[in-house]
């Protein structure tokens, strides 16, 4: 017998199959799960600066607003930053259906290769990466997402998360079950060319998040 078949066998002996579901099962239904790395344990003012700071090393860019009828003026004032055209397009999100725009045009409907600026809502963010997370559906086409020059995200800083444990406890209890699950941190990238980092490799060139108090 080779050493590690007699290593193998050593496992298999310690460890009955019988004891390692019970084991599973136990770790499951315990409290608190497993050990939390620190930049996932975050809080209030600490976690806000931290999500802020992941963004900015992820290459996107954030703005704050403090009223959700600021948004428009807000994106305006983006686009002119950037020097695209006043026009977004968005789904059929009821947070946006209300808003008043203004000068800028809006359109409706899945994202489109040659739109300039998308927006979107994200469920949630992760502080301890940077993270968006996006759920698919006509509300927020996964389009959107990735199709687009510029893709703009709406994130209320109450849907803030300190890493993925406590945001999957928060995405259970809220319910939701869309098609496809999207999680976004930065614009699109890729160094896979002579290893250059460029930019839009495989979706937007740059991503903005609206963090709304």
């Amino acid at each position: 017998m080779s050493a590690r078949a007699r290593i193998l066998d050593r496992i298999r002996a310690a460890a009955a199959p019988g004891d390692r579901q019970a084991t599973v099962a136990a770790w499951m239904a315990a409290p608190g799960g497993g050990p939390l790395p620190h930049q996932a344990t975050s809080h209030g003012a600490q976690r806000l600066t931290q999500f802020m700071q992941k963004l900015d090393a992820a290459a996107a860019t954030v703005g704050r607003v403090s009223a959700l009828a600021e948004l428009p003026k807000a994106l305006a004032h983006e686009l002119r930053k950037r020097k695209l055209p006043a026009r977004i397009r968005f789904g059929d999100d009821p947070v946006f259906a209300g808003l008043d725009w203004g000068t800028i045009g809006t359109s409706r409907g899945p994202g489109r290769i040659e739109e300039p600026a998308t927006l979107s809502r994200a469920e949630f963010g992760l502080a301890e990466t940077g993270t968006l997370v996006l759920a698919s559906g006509p509300d927020n086409p996964v389009t959107l997402t990735f199709l687009g020059e510029t893709h703009f995200v709406l994130l209320r800083e109450a849907d803030l998360c300190g890493g993925f444990e406590d945001f999957w406890t928060a995405w259970r209890e809220r319910g939701l079950d869309p098609r496809t699950l999207n999680m976004v941190t930065g614009p699109s990238r890729s160094a896979d060319v002579g290893q250059v980092l460029q930019l839009g490799a495989h979706g937007p060139v740059a991503l903005h998040v609206f963090l709304l108090s």
